[in-house]
């Protein structure tokens, strides 16, 4: 990783000067203000590297929102970084054992706690940083999440439309919400239960619920920064990641988590790179389709990522194959976040 020494954090100064930002002020008004700091992007793009660096500069720590780096031993296939080595403190790691959940509701309220209690209340300035979009909006906007199935209200749901028909229930669901029966076929049976039992559960529409999710109301003044790099390049960076990930012994890394009785868990079952080496060590696949399999999973993941990211029109993106050093992306991304943060409206 590069981490600015002192030489590059003078020359960095120096720039700031240039282009007229006042140090002592942004960081001033970003604690003033509470702003929150956000960036994002597809893995394996560099984010947590840009991320410790803005910390370093900024005088504070981060916040990781990666729905994986929760779990604990899963260090190699996550790529976890040491950031105390840089002296940076990084929250919301290494939480739970594997054979645990933790639910977005969970990892939210969590962090959201850390961010009063250990940033706004210490006068620091929050800097998140993470690829999984629904924890990174879980988190920062203000979302109502759709309840768990409640077993006893489907039951009787679906015992009453043997009895009544489901052409009754979906007349039904017109009735209380006349918005999302218009979106789904009359003979959608899973997606009529599903709207009815919402509604039973938490006396709200499910299209109130949808309404929620495209409306992109963040709790706090933040601001976010996007990552983003040629696709070619991107592709080149997870092939070449993955490849370290293995010469790191990922695998074995997956043998001891194995023998610690996590072989059967959810986190492992579920995240790339760790369930390709399950097939692997359980004879499904040769090494060679194991690698493959994990360089092409990721890149359908970092696809996935950046269409997610793409939608939402409050990322400032900061393309890093135009720079010939961290230094200057990084000087970039102080720009934003001056700008954003001098015009107090936002």
């Amino acid at each position: 990783m590069k981490f600015l020494k002192y030489k590059d954090l003078k020359i960095f100064n120096e720039k700031l000067n240039k282009d007229y930002i006042n140090y002592d002020i942004l960081i001033k008004k970003i604690i003033e203000n509470k702003k929150v700091l956000i960036i994002c992007g597809p893995t394996c793009i560099g984010k947590t590297e840009i991320a410790i660096n803005l910390a370093s500069i900024l005088k504070t720590n981060i916040i990781s929102l990666d729905s994986i780096q929760v779990y604990k031993g899963m260090n190699i296939g996550t790529d976890k970084y040491n950031t105390e080595k840089y002296g940076i403190k990084q929250f919301m790691v290494d939480i739970i054992n594997p054979d645990k959940i933790m639910t977005v509701v969970e990892f939210r309220d969590l962090c959201r706690l850390k961010i009063e209690k250990y940033f706004f209340s210490k006068n620091k300035i929050p800097v998140l940083v993470g690829g999984s979009g629904l924890y990174i909006r879980g988190t920062v906007d203000n979302l109502e999440f759709i309840p768990k199935s409640n077993p006893n209200i489907r039951k009787s749901l679906l015992g009453k439309i043997k009895k009544d028909g489901l052409n009754t229930f979906y007349k039904k669901l017109e009735k209380i919400d006349k918005k999302y029966a218009s979106k789904i076929s009359k003979n959608d049976e899973r997606r009529i239960i599903r709207a009815l039992e919402v509604y039973k559960i938490t006396g709200k529409t499910f299209s109130k619920f949808q309404n929620n999710w495209e409306n992109r109301e963040s709790i706090y003044k933040s601001i976010f920064i996007g990552i983003d790099v040629d696709r070619s390049i991107l592709y080149r960076k997870i092939e070449n990641r993955v490849d370290r990930m293995f010469d790191d012994n990922l695998i074995e890394e997956v043998k001891n988590l194995k023998n610690k009785g996590y072989g059967k868990s959810r986190s492992l079952r579920q995240a790339i790179g760790y369930k390709e080496v399950l097939e692997y060590l359980e004879g499904d696949k040769s090494l060679k389709e194991c690698i493959f399999e994990v360089k092409k999973n990721t890149k359908r993941l970092a696809k996935k990522q950046l269409t997610w990211f793409k939608a939402d029109k409050r990322i400032n993106w900061i393309r890093v194959n135009n720079y010939d050093n961290i230094l200057y992306s990084i000087n970039d991304i102080i720009k934003i976040i001056w700008k954003n943060s001098i015009n107090l409206r936002g």
